[in-house]
């Protein structure tokens, strides 16, 4: 595959804002998040469920994608501030190139998990551009999304997350059932991993070099 034509494509299929208006958005009926289970970069299984009973904020990401890069270390500062207690941070590199993504790190490098989605497994997923986050609660629904860059580190979005955990912390004890958030719907798209997989027929045996993708 041609690495020009590969560069050329992700930049039309990929039209995430570079700093995206707002926190997050609610997430139309909170479907249950489906279990994966994906290598980190050390090549050992982790699965979405070895986090139960935790808010989980998932980040959809790669090596090539400019705002995904930019907004990593306020992610990690995230991360950090929870400290691992009601909220974990967990990042998914969208496609193949380990080498890659080993470079990246060690130059912007992040305390929290990052695990591998060489051939797009979770195509099924509602990512129509990257980055894209999603917040699952801890009974395993996704409440919340953000499409594009966000400042994860800032007061408002860590206010915004900390009450959530807090809210939700509080139900537990008193046996509430918590409130579904208002969404606006909105037509379906084809989701961005569909787009990648359907142009270019990739599976788990195809091969695709991003080792050199990152910027300079």
């Amino acid at each position: 595959m041609s690495r020009l034509f590969f560069i050329s494509l992700i930049s039309v299929l990929s039209t995430s804002p570079v700093l995206a208006e707002g926190l997050m958005d609610p997430v139309s009926g909170s479907p249950k998040a489906g279990d994966f289970s994906l290598e980190n970069i050390n090549g050992k299984q982790s699965s979405l469920g070895d986090y139960k009973g935790k808010f989980i904020l998932l980040n959809f990401w790669a090596t090539w994608c400019a705002p995904c890069r930019k907004e990593m270390p306020a992610m990690d500062n995230l991360h950090n501030e929870f400290g691992g207690q009601g909220l974990e941070v967990i990042g998914i590199h969208v496609g193949p190139s380990l080498a890659g993504v080993k470079k990246f790190l060690k130059a912007v490098p992040v305390s929290f998990s990052i695990l591998m989605d060489k051939d797009m497994s979770l195509a099924s997923w509602d990512v129509r551009g990257l980055p894209t986050t999603f917040l699952i609660n801890p009974d395993g629904k996704l409440i919340y999304k953000a499409v594009g860059e966000r400042e994860w580190d800032s007061p408002e979005m860590v206010k915004f997350l900390k009450s959530l955990v807090t809210k939700y912390e509080r139900m537990a004890e008193t046996g509430e059932v918590p409130e579904m958030p208002a969404v606006n719907n909105l037509p379906e798209k084809k989701s961005f991993f569909a787009n990648i997989k359907e142009t270019f027929g990739w599976s788990s045996g195809d091969q695709c070099d991003t080792t050199n993708l990152l910027a300079n």
